[in-house]
């Protein structure tokens, strides 16, 4: 296939270049196989930049752009979700680093990739193919996504939590300490203060997990709970917010979404990428995303309270170096909030643990193209060690009182 063209690219990243450096040579490739990534075409961009002494040095980006597909551009709602992203990379998150200098911290959240540009079209701001959102390369500088079919083990999830941890406090004490700024700089790009992406087509799909998930006996008598979860579940964004815990929610928190750099087997540094659904929304919605579809089955069993109190602990930090009252924040009403999300998440999490993280061939037209919808996800087949987890989390989220919805 071939690879869509970057219209007027030095224009686009001359403001993020340092001042006399211009490109002398430019290659563009596909960085993900068509299938890899429904809501945008991502691209390899291999810059050899020049400096006014004549010394050349190699900078890779990644492009960003809309969808070829006319029905994913509905789907995800372009028009919307390619501006938010752009303003999460541009606008929010100096306003986040700014925010935690004010307050003297030195070494502030900066677990994204670096921005390099954006533009919604040639001329004007409404969103079409020209469209281009440049960011660092994240593999270029050794990160990397594990295999989604097994998950993170125990260090990278400790490490990861810590990452979430900071990414939901930062805007919640900004929202805390400086409301005029975060209505101004934050709230605006939630996907609950914009228009409404179209509902995807799953209706007809969950069902064939509850009827899968009826040959297990041992969670036959929660079965009713995931059905009503599932009100919750396919394009709903929460207008019903739960103070004082509600702040920046990424939305789609799991192991696709979280790339790690690790050195000598240890992660050292991690990024969180893909804004394009983020909202105003409880932290706990990202936290139960994350363990339920993103950590190792029997490392997730062993440690769940570990992950809960790490999160807390480390939360609680950042909101006291950030000059915050903790008092309503206490674990205490940290595990009421995990109460109450668990009815919004359930469904989500399971449908993403049988549907995407745990399939193992996505289908793919000969030919790499989608101009429709995704391959059918009637012929999907569910694993018995997925069956088993999904079982397990409805079992576990019962045993402590979270399924009293």
């Amino acid at each position: 296939m071939s690879v869509p063209e970057i219209k007027n690219l030095e224009q686009l990243l001359l403001q993020h270049l340092d001042k006399g450096k211009s490109i002398v040579a430019t290659n563009i490739s596909r960085l993900t196989s068509y299938g890899e990534n429904y809501g945008s075409e991502m691209l390899k961009v291999d810059l050899t930049l020049k400096d006014e002494t004549g010394h050349t040095e190699e900078l890779s980006v990644v492009a960003k752009l809309i969808p070829e597909s006319e029905f994913f551009r509905v789907l995800f709602n372009v028009q919307v979700s390619f501006k938010v992203e752009t303003a999460f990379y541009d606008t929010i998150v100096p306003a986040l680093q700014e925010f935690q200098r004010q307050h003297g911290v030195t070494k502030v959240i900066d677990n994204f990739a670096k921005f390099y540009g954006a533009r919604t079209s040639l001329e004007g701001e409404v969103v079409n193919e020209d469209a281009a959102l440049i960011l660092e390369n994240l593999k270029v500088q050794g990160y990397a996504n594990v295999d989604r079919h097994t998950g993170f083990d125990l260090r990278t999830t400790l490490h990861l939590l810590s990452v979430i941890a900071k990414f939901h406090a930062v805007p919640l004490a900004l929202k805390l300490q400086d409301i005029e700024t975060f209505n101004r700089k934050v709230k605006p790009f939630f996907a609950c203060s914009n228009p409404r992406s179209p509902k995807p087509p799953v209706d007809h799909i969950l069902p064939m997990l509850l009827k899968a998930l009826e040959a297990k006996e041992s969670c036959i008598r929660l079965l009713p709970k995931l059905s009503k979860s599932l009100k919750h579940f396919g394009g709903v964004v929460t207008e019903d917010f739960r103070e004082p815990f509600a702040t920046i929610s990424h939305k789609d928190m799991w192991v696709n979404n979280l790339m790690v750099k690790f050195e000598a087997g240890e992660p050292v540094d991690s990024k969180i990428v893909d804004f394009q659904m983020y909202s105003y929304d409880s932290p706990v919605v990202d936290l139960l995303f994350f363990l339920m579809t993103s950590v190792e089955t029997e490392v997730l069993k062993a440690n769940l309270d570990c992950f809960l109190e790490h999160y807390h602990r480390v939360f609680i930090d950042t909101l006291k170096s950030l000059g915050c009252d903790v008092e309503p924040f206490s674990y205490k009403n940290f595990m009421e909030e995990i109460a109450v999300g668990v009815e919004r998440e359930l469904a989500h999490a399971c449908f993403m643990l049988c549907f995407v993280v745990r399939v193992k061939n996505p289908m793919v037209p000969p030919d790499g193209a989608f101009d429709g919808p995704p391959p059918a996800m009637e012929e999907v087949h569910f694993s018995d060690d997925t069956l088993d987890r999904v079982c397990w989390i409805l079992e576990e989220c019962d045993r402590r009182g979270w399924m009293n919805f």
